[in-house]
């Protein structure tokens, strides 16, 4: 009991509940970024994020975080490294390490793409690297929904 008082007076999280099919149906039907992201948890050690795919991520790493994503809705196409992509359906999942390059397209016709993702140690925002800088100059790469923003 100490313990659970001593996080609750220092602000740390010890546990939360998430409706994630309440989550997805907050996400908007278009967006002016390519993803809208939700932060479920955002600690060192970890961050989670549930996300939905508006149009193509480009090829980019991340420098610092092992990256873990389980398909929750739809379908998309992800490539790894210089392999070809593999589809992705919904229950389908993917994990990597760091410094590997990856995409994601969302697919022609099929449901929206939404992602659970969990990165560790945790992902900070500036931790996106796009492989073709003329990239960075696209479209926002991410919008926060409403309540959900990273705490940092």
């Amino acid at each position: 009991m100490q313990m659970q008082v001593w996080n609750i007076i220092m602000g740390k999280d010890i546990h939360n509940f998430f409706d994630l099919d309440e989550i997805k149906a907050r996400f908007p039907d278009a967006a002016d970024s390519v993803i809208v992201d939700a932060y479920l948890s955002d600690s060192e050690s970890a961050s989670s994020r549930v996300f939905r795919l508006y149009r193509p991520l480009p090829r980019h790493f991340h420098m610092n975080c092992d990256e873990h994503l389980l398909l929750l809705d739809g379908e998309a196409d992800f490539s790894l490294a210089d392999e070809p992509p593999r589809r992705l359906r919904a229950g389908q999942m993917v994990m990597f390490l760091r410094h590997v390059v990856h995409a994601i397209r969302p697919v022609e016709g099929a449901a929206p793409a939404i992602f659970l993702t969990v990165d560790t140690p945790r992902r900070a925002p500036d931790d996106v690297h796009f492989v073709d800088p003329a990239d960075e100059a696209g479209p926002r790469f991410v919008t926060h929904l409403a309540g959900y923003g990273s705490r940092r």
